[in-house]
């Protein structure tokens, strides 16, 4: 009929992949963790700002730990462009060596609340501290799930190696694309919420006038 656009089956399957079940529950899944996020840091804010309680400085080791996270996000999305062009090598490679920041940035957070311990800062003895392990401690967990899901998407990349039919699936199933896709985009989130969270606990600790002190006792 004239005035009617058909539409395409690739836009069809655009249409399909935007409301997708998997992009949908990513989405809700960043949004309910940044909300989560959003009010512990402004309980930590509203009660120790200028308080006693920021009498410390952050590990220099967590310092690192951002640079890892921003190289982390640059071989993730070398993960993505290699699954996009079909290069299962160059996929392979970027979700092993992401896994393996993942892993470094993990061992690095524990041996920074080690140096806060050996400082003093404990989880029951420091308001601010406690807010510190708890935010940094969640984070952590968000990272953790992300790690697990980047060695599943690694195991069943090396499984179409030995399988022909799981290997035309990777290169032609436009849902597994989109899976991985969705992977990238919440490690990129978790990346940006740990530099939010670094950002925050630097201004904490080392920007904001100490002109409450003493509003708290120990």
């Amino acid at each position: 009929m004239l005035g009617i656009k058909e539409i395409t089956p690739a836009e069809k399957l655009k249409r399909r992949l935007r409301y997708h079940p998997v992009r949908v529950f990513t989405y809700l899944i960043i949004v309910g963790i940044s909300s989560a996020f959003l009010t512990l840091l402004f309980c930590y804010f509203a009660t120790t700002a200028g308080s006693v309680w920021n009498k410390f400085s952050l590990p220099q080791i967590f310092h690192a730990n951002t640079v890892i996270i921003l190289v982390s996000s640059y071989t993730v999305w070398q993960m993505r462009r290699a699954n996009q062009r079909d290069d299962h090598a160059g996929y392979k490679t970027a979700l092993l060596i992401t896994a393996l920041l993942g892993l470094s940035f993990m061992i690095f957070q524990l041996i920074g609340w080690h140096e806060l311990l050996s400082g003093g800062i404990s989880f029951h003895k420091n308001i601010s501290g406690s807010y510190l392990y708890l935010i940094s401690g969640l984070h952590l967990v968000h990272l953790l799930v992300g790690v697990g899901f980047l060695l599943f998407f690694l195991l069943r990349a090396r499984q179409a190696d030995r399988d022909a039919y799981k290997s035309l699936i990777f290169e032609t199933d436009p849902v597994a694309k989109l899976k991985i896709e969705m992977l990238g985009l919440y490690w990129h989130f978790v990346d940006v919420l740990w530099l939010f969270l670094y950002i925050s606990f630097m201004v904490a600790l080392h920007l904001l006038p100490s002109s409450l002190d003493g509003w708290y006792t120990k």
